[in-house]
């Protein structure tokens, strides 16, 4: 009777108090895991899909505006985004703001777009984007086609320095311009207008911006 009498007493109280303290434990650690991964992939987002530049626009020396560029990474997209202000005299008072933008999936450019408004009046849109395999390439009224792939732009080049490329494709102007290596970590991309840009770069990002103009040198450095 005294083994049943014990049996019976395991059943009735010991066991359900053991089965209520694991069903506890179990359910702690799901919380710890649950919390734990939702932690990892906040951190994840937040630390390895945002990346974010300032610039200092600087004309003899004096600040003259300011230039932010953005570059976020969802997955196989990668956004790009950069606006500028900019306000100094040459012969008159200039005022110009910039905001252009890209969007790259699985390393190829999707689309892009590029906004200027000099003293207040709004200069053409200019738009690349793919359609069917080819770009088609908007400026104002004005379209043509694109044929060849778009991996690099010079948006790019803000976050990523351009080794072993020859040509970078500019969402201004439109078209391929070619990459020239001056040295170690910096490049000069020729702008069709015949006026150049040089790059400086320091740990894969971009450090300086030397826009070589026929009739100015605007420097952009970053903060």
């Amino acid at each position: 009777m005294i083994p049943a009498l014990i049996i019976w007493l395991c059943k009735k109280y010991i066991a359900p108090r053991i089965q209520k303290r694991n069903l506890l434990q179990k359910a702690s650690a799901l919380k710890v895991q649950a919390l734990a991964f939702i932690f990892m992939a906040a951190t994840t987002q937040l630390f390895a899909q945002q990346q974010n530049s300032k610039y200092n626009i600087k004309r003899n020396g004096e600040v003259i505006g300011q230039m932010h560029f953005s570059q976020k990474d969802d997955g196989t997209n990668t956004f790009l985004k950069i606006t500028s202000k900019v306000n100094t005299r040459f012969v008159f008072k200039i005022d110009v703001e910039t905001e252009d933008v890209a969007h790259f999936k699985n390393g190829r450019l999707i689309s892009s777009g590029v906004n200027r408004v000099v003293n207040g009046d709004p200069k053409e849109f200019k738009k690349t984007s793919l359609q069917n395999e080819v770009y088609q390439v908007q400026a104002g009224k004005k379209i043509s086609i694109i044929k060849q792939p778009i991996v690099y732009s010079m948006m790019l080049l803000y976050s990523s320095e351009p080794v072993n490329i020859t040509e970078v494709y500019s969402d201004n102007f439109q078209c391929f311009v070619p990459v020239q290596k001056k040295g170690n970590h910096q490049y000069r991309i020729t702008l069709p207008d015949g006026n150049y840009n040089d790059y400086q770069f320091e740990n894969g990002i971009c450090r300086t911006v030397t826009v070589n103009h026929s009739l100015y040198t605007i420097k952009m450095e970053r903060v």
